[in-house]
C-alpha cells in the first residue's frame, strides 16, 4: 500500500505473510539503506566542512597579503593593518592591543569599536602582569584583557562576545587582538584556525616594525656621522681662512674696522667649535689618547664646573679611591663633562643638584650581549648626575642625534650630547643615558682600563660567561623595565634564586601580601603611584624582618642627596653584572 504524506516522502506499507526469510531480507535491505543515507549526509557535511576551510584560507591568504604590503615605516601602519582585517573579514568590530614601555595600550579600533576610548587608550594592566596570566592554566589572561579593555570604553556592552587571540612578538605575549561579531570563532575549528593565521601575520608585522624602526634610528646616527665628518673637515679649512683673514684685519685697521675684524674673528671660532663637536660625533677628531688618572683631571677641573653652573646649583664631586687609570684625550674628556654640567645647569632653572662621580667597573659578557657595541671587561665610570626635568623614553632614544634639542631656538646647537657619544665611542668607550621625567638624568661614560703591557690581566679573556656566586632564597623583585625585568629573573634563576617579578609597586604590593619572600629587591623610581621607597615602606610594615636591596640607574651619591633615600640603605647601582648582584644579595641575606 502507498502511503502519501504532506511534508515527507511517500511511504510503502508492505503487508507479508509469515515468511521469515523474506522478512529478514526486507529487514536488510532497510538497514542497508539507512546506511546509505547516512553515508550520504556525511558527504555533504564534509564537502560543506571542506568548502568553509577552502574559503577560510582564501580569506586567509588575502589578509596575509595584504599585511604584507602594509608600509611599516610609517606611524600609522597599524591602523592600516587594522582596516585591512576588518575589511576582509566583515567583522562587527576589531581592536588591537599592545604592549608600550610595559603598560597595555589599545593602539587602533574599526567598526563597533571605533572612537570608543576617546578618555584614555591605557589599560590599568602591565604587561609583566598580562605575561604572568598568560602562563597559568586556563584562559584567564583572555579574561583580564577584555575586563580591562572594557573599563576604559565608552560603552563596555560593546564587547559582548568579543574573543580574544594571542599577539606574541619575538616568541613573547605582547598584546591581543579582539574580535566582535563573530560568534563561531569559539566553536569552529577551521574559523579558529584563520583567526590564528591573521593574529599569528599581525604579531610578526608589530614585531618586524620595531625592528626596523631601531635600525633606521641605529643607521640615520652612521649616516650622519659620515656626512657631518666629511662637512666638517672642509668647513674647518674655510673657516682656517675666515679666521686667519681677520686677525690680519685685526693688526692692519683701524678702530671701528678693528671691532668689525673682531666680529668676524669670534663668529669663526665658534663655527670651529661647531666643527669641532661634529668631527668628534663622527668619531673622526684626531684625538691624543694617554695614560690618565680621572680623580686628578676632574680636581684641577673642579673650578671650570663651578663658574659653569649657576649660584643656585649645588655641586659635589665624589672621587672613588684607588680608581684605575684609562687611556684617554684629557682635553677632550674636559670638553665633555663641561657639556655634561652646562645640559645639567639648563635643565635646573630653579636650581638643584649637580654630582659627578668615578667608580671602577667591570662590564661582563651579558652586559655586552645586549649592548653588542662594548667589549665585556674592566671600566673607569665617570658619571654625572642632576636632579633637573629629566628626559621621557622619546627624547633619550634621539639624545644623541646632531641638531636635536628640547632648548629654546638660539638656546642650544643640539650639538652637546653629540659631541660626548662621538668621543666616548672613539674612545673606545660606552655611554649611557638614565632618566625620569621631572626627576632628573645619568649620563654615564665608561672608558676601558689602560693595563700597561706587561700587566694585563689573562683572567678578564673569556670571563664573565658564568657566575661564579650561587644564591639561595625567594626574592620579591621589582622592576618597571620589562627587559630588564626579563633579564635579572633568568639571571637570578639561574644563580639557584627563586623569583616572583612585578612591573609597579601596586603589583609589587600585591605579590607581597602573599608572603613568603626573602628579600625584596626593587628600582627606586617605579611606574604608577607608589615608587620603590613606598613599597619598601609597606613591606617593613608587613614584614618587619624583610631585608630590601634598592637598585637604579642613578649613582648611590646622586640618589641620597636627591632626597629619595635615607643614608646606609641597601643600594647597588645599575648597571651591574650578575655576579655582583648575586654577592650583594648574598651579604644581605648572611647578616638577616
Amino acid at each position: 500500500m502507498r502511503l502519501d504524506t504532506d511534508d515527507g516522502p511517500p511511504q510503502v506499507l508492505l503487508l507479508l505473510e509469515a515468511e521469515p526469510e523474506l522478512a529478514a531480507r526486507f529487514r536488510l535491505l532497510t538497514q542497508r539503506i539507512d546506511e546509505l543515507n547516512l553515508e550520504v549526509s556525511r558527504r555533504i557535511d564534509a564537502e560543506r566542512k571542506l568548502s568553509d576551510i577552502v574559503a577560510s584560507l582564501r580569506r586567509s591568504v588575502s589578509v596575509i597579503r595584504q599585511l604584507s604590503e602594509v608600509d611599516i615605516a610609517g606611524s600609522d601602519f597599524m591602523h592600516d593593518a587594522c582596516k585591512v582585517i576588518y575589511a576582509v573579514m566583515q567583522v562587527r568590530g576589531l581592536a588591537i592591543v599592545s604592549a608600550t614601555q610595559g603598560r597595555m595600550e589599545v593602539r587602533c579600533t574599526a567598526g563597533s569599536l571605533a572612537d570608543m576610548f576617546r578618555q584614555t587608550t591605557q589599560l590599568d594592566i602591565s604587561l609583566g602582569h598580562f605575561q604572568d596570566l598568560h602562563h597559568e592554566p586556563g584562559d584567564r589572561w583572555r579574561e583580564a584583557l577584555l575586563a580591562a579593555t572594557s573599563r576604559i570604553c565608552a560603552d563596555p556592552t560593546a564587547f559582548d562576545g568579543a574573543a580574544v587571540l594571542p599577539l606574541s612578538q619575538s616568541g613573547e605575549l605582547n598584546g591581543g587582538l579582539i574580535v566582535v561579531g563573530r560568534p563561531e570563532l569559539h566553536q569552529s575549528a577551521s574559523v579558529q584556525l584563520e583567526w590564528d593565521l591573521i593574529a599569528e601575520t599581525l604579531g610578526s608585522l608589530i614585531s618586524r616594525a620595531e625592528i626596523e624602526a631601531r635600525l633606521i634610528h641605529a643607521q640615520k646616527l652612521q649616516a650622519i656621522g659620515q656626512l657631518t665628518g666629511g662637512i666638517a673637515h672642509d668647513f674647518n679649512n674655510i673657516l682656517a681662512v675666515v679666521m686667519g683673514n681677520a686677525e690680519l684685519l685685526l693688526e692692519e685697521m683701524g678702530t671701528l674696522d678693528m671691532e668689525l675684524a673682531g666680529e668676524i674673528h669670534a663668529a669663526a671660532a665658534r663655527g670651529a667649535t661647531l666643527t669641532s663637536r661634529l668631527l668628534s660625533f663622527a668619531r673622526k677628531q684626531p684625538l691624543q689618547p694617554e695614560p690618565t688618572d680621572v680623580n686628578v683631571l676632574l680636581r684641577g677641573f673642579d673650578p671650570m664646573i663651578r663658574r659653569t653652573i649657576t649660584e643656585n646649583i649645588d655641586f659635589e664631586l665624589v672621587s672613588t679611591g684607588g680608581l684605575w687609570q684609562t687611556q684617554i684625550d684629557r682635553s677632550q674628556l674636559e670638553n665633555a663633562v663641561l657639556n655634561l654640567a652646562v645640559n645639567a645647569r639648563d635643565a635646573m632653572p630653579q636650581g638643584g643638584k649637580l654630582t659627578i662621580e668615578t667608580a671602577n667597573t667591570r662590564l661582563d659578557h651579558e652586559y655586552a650581549a645586549r649592548h653588542s657595541e662594548i667589549e665585556p671587561g674592566q671600566y673607569v665610570m665617570i658619571a654625572v648626575s642632576d636632579t633637573g626635568n629629566g628626559m621621557s623614553n622619546d627624547v633619550i632614544e634621539e639624545a644623541f642625534t646632531p641638531f636635536f634639542t628640547t632648548k629654546e631656538v638660539g638656546k642650544g646647537s643640539g650639538l652637546g650630547l653629540s659631541m660626548v657619544f662621538g668621543f666616548v665611542k672613539q674612545s673606545l668607550g660606552h655611554v649611557k643615558i638614565y632618566s625620569e621625567a621631572s626627576l632628573g638624568t645619568t649620563v654615564r661614560m665608561y672608558f676601558p682600563r689602560h693595563f700597561p703591557k706587561e700587566t694585563v690581566p689573562q683572567e678578564d679573556v673569556g670571563a664573565g660567561l658564568k657566575s661564579a656566586a650561587i644564591g639561595k632564597g625567594r626574592i620579591l623583585l621589582v622592576e618597571d623595565d620589562p627587559g630588564v625585568l626579563r633579564f635579572l629573573m633568568r639571571s637570578l634563576v639561574l644563580s639557584g634564586f627563586e623569583v616572583e617579578g612585578a612591573l609597579t609597586g601596586e603589583e609589587g604590593m600585591d605579590r607581597l601580601k602573599q608572603g613568603g619572600f626573602d628579600i625584596l629587591l626593587t628600582d627606586v623610581v617605579l611606574g604608577g603611584e607608589i615608587n620603590g621607597a613606598q613599597l619598601a615602606e609597606v613591606a617593613e610594615e608587613m614584614y618587619p624582618d624583610l631585608p630590601v636591596l634598592f637598585m637604579s640607574g642613578y649613582t648611590e651619591n646622586s640618589i641620597v642627596h636627591h632626597g629619595r633615600l635615607d643614608p646606609g640603605v641597601n643600594f647597588i647601582s645599575k648597571p651591574f653584572t650578575r655576579d655582583q648582584l648575586v654577592r650583594r644579595l648574598n651579604d644581605i641575606l648572611t647578616r638577616k
